[in-house]
């Protein structure tokens, strides 16, 4: 049995590296609880009993950072690393009086990394600060400010109590894209009734998320079998529209006169309606997207579930994306609808087509799509012409980042 302080001052005793590439870059695997326990019990070992050796310490911490970056969808390929100076970390007896006067900025290791614009720097700033709270560490110094040339730039700066160890500056870049083009499909308004075009989105080899109103009487029935089928399920929130209240949003809607207490209690209500969900879409809600007290509110109570927010009205005035940036929740924007008003294949095909191209431009794409025979033949029809542009079609989690 090992009994240390997780917290001990710690050295500078210069140590050989890893002995093998592998070694220092492969990530630690986070995998269970016991996984956690033994990562965190080697990185107090690390900082307490071998607190010479420094090289050691780097290298677990540089792996479990990679590890998280990993598991928020950034592949240690985009991380651009160069070696900070030689003496920024270790005891101040140690340092030279250029190191200590820098020592909240300067960092042994410092990792530069693109992002594409879409990315959550939210979502990534939590995956490095939960990963350095697992080590027994913390994030020093957080800073988000303008890019260079497009979205916010984050700058963090980790380590071990005020001992800089990681240097990370995160920057989103339009010369950066995901791996081919990626559409997630949102069905909503799907009933029971007809049931032999419900069983068919239910069995149809095309991957589909499905948007579930909670005033429904089957919601929570419809949702545990979607589900079932592997598909993910949204809750299709209803929010006030202009021409309220001649246009009812149903029940429990977020209206622009309610309170923060009540807007959360309707969400929570909501969600229990329909059980576990991916991701909150708007229904309705040309009103309430466009005020920013409405929505502060409920981003901030999805951003505290962890639950992405997706604007289904792209046309219209709203205040969802900057109150996303303001308050560090998820957010998306539907960049396409499908459906079959115009009633003839020609015409599905067409839409189709318009909506792979732009989904390669872009690098993804949110579309909703209204339940029909006629749309869901045509896409299954289309599916292998659709692959063949490379583009796939993925749950709305895969785009949420």
């Amino acid at each position: 049995m090992l009994i240390a302080k997780s917290r001990a001052p710690l050295t500078a005793r210069p140590t050989p590296p890893p002995k093998t590439e592998e070694a220092s870059t492969k990530p630690f695997a986070m995998d269970s609880d016991w996984d956690r326990f033994l990562l965190r019990l080697h990185s107090g070992y690390l900082r307490t009993v071998r607190a010479g050796d420094r090289a050691a310490l780097l290298g677990l911490t540089s792996r479990t950072l990679r590890g998280a970056l990993e598991e928020v969808g950034i592949d240690k390929s985009r991380i651009e690393e160069r070696a900070g100076p030689a003496d920024a970390f270790g005891p101040p007896q140690k340092r030279t009086p250029a190191a200590l006067a820098s020592s909240s900025g300067a960092a042994p290791v410092q990792w530069h990394i693109q992002v594409p614009r879409r990315a959550s720097l939210y979502r990534i700033n939590d995956a490095l600060t939960q990963a350095m709270l697992l080590l027994g560490g913390n994030v020093i110094r957080g800073v988000e400010r303008p890019a260079p040339l497009a979205g916010m730039f984050l700058d963090l700066r980790l380590g071990f109590g005020t001992q800089v160890t990681h240097a990370i500056a995160i920057e989103p870049s339009e010369a950066v894209a995901d791996e081919g083009a990626q559409i997630a499909l949102i069905v909503t308004d799907l009933d029971r009734s007809p049931i032999k075009l419900y069983r068919a989105f239910m069995k149809s080899p095309i991957l589909f998320s499905v948007a579930l109103r909670p005033d429904k009487r089957e919601a929570l029935r419809i949702g545990r079998e979607v589900r079932q089928e592997n598909h993910e399920v949204l809750l299709h929130l209803p929010m006030e529209p202009k021409g309220y209240p001649r246009v009812d949003p149903g029940k429990d809607a977020i209206l622009l006169d309610l309170s923060r207490i009540e807007i959360e209690d309707r969400i929570t209500r909501c969600l229990s309606a329909i059980g576990p969900v991916q991701a909150v879409v708007s229904r309705l809600g040309t009103a309430a997207l466009n005020d920013p007290d409405v929505m502060r509110a409920v981003l901030d109570e999805l951003k505290r579930r962890d639950l992405p927010f997706i604007d289904s009205h792209p046309s219209g005035p709203s205040m969802v994306e900057e109150i996303g940036e303001e308050t560090g929740a998820r957010t998306l924007t539907v960049g396409a609808s499908l459906d079959d008003d115009k009633g003839t294949a020609a015409s599905v095909r067409a839409r189709i087509k318009e909506i792979a191209a732009a989904a390669v431009q872009r690098g993804s794409m949110v579309v909703m799509v209204r339940p029909s025979a006629l749309v869901l033949d045509v896409l299954e029809s289309e599916l292998p012409r659709i692959k063949a542009q490379g583009v796939e079609l993925v749950p709305i989690s895969r785009v949420a980042l």
